[in-house]
């Protein structure tokens, strides 16, 4: 009863890991769900910000935008132009299969989620009930790309160019409110 009880813990804290949008945080290495930045020069930086499948594409947007207002500050700098700006989005597919109506062999596919990722599982059960009902669910993850150059003094009149202060203050204020 009590090895139970664990393994339904065990399977709802990775459940809600899988379900949680990425928070707005550092990756712990690149690749993994949050924001990393890479120095191109001595004020030129490509930033990163990647979510899970829980986290819309605009939240990854928005998350990589505070972070290049944030660096930029931290730099020493006062504004930031966008000089490239690139989005990209990865979706998984996982099938189950559910019911049966005799008994046959067949192939179930199912999707195990983990603290930080899923992985589709596919095994071949000879013993199992056949004819059921199979489902499918997709989820997609975002990631944002953001390649910067700083600047002092006049900002340029341009519809890339941001104010680093104003940015960060605005999208702090939407992130504490959860509403833009």
């Amino acid at each position: 009863m009590r090895l139970t009880v664990l393994l339904i813990a065990v399977l709802s804290m990775g459940l809600v890991a899988c379900s949680s949008s990425t928070s707005y945080q550092a990756a712990e290495k690149r690749g993994d769900y949050g924001y990393t930045e890479t120095a191109l020069g001595k004020d030129r930086y490509r930033i990163t910000f990647n979510g899970n499948s829980a986290t819309d594409k605009e939240t990854v947007n928005d998350y990589a935008l505070l972070r290049a207002a944030e660096l930029t500050l931290q730099e020493g700098y006062s504004w930031f132009h966008l000089v490239n700006r690139d989005n990209d989005s990865k979706s998984r597919t996982s099938t189950s299969v559910s019911g049966g109506t005799g008994f046959g062999g067949g192939t179930s596919v199912y999707q195990r989620c983990g603290l930080l990722s899923c992985d589709t599982v596919v095994y071949d059960s000879p013993n199992r009930f056949s004819g059921g009902v199979a489902s499918s669910n997709t989820r997609t993850s975002y990631s944002s790309s953001l390649e910067i150059k700083m600047g002092k003094g006049k900002m340029p009149n341009d519809a890339e160019a941001y104010n680093a202060q104003e940015l960060a203050s605005t999208m702090r204020r939407w992130m504490s409110t959860g509403s833009k």
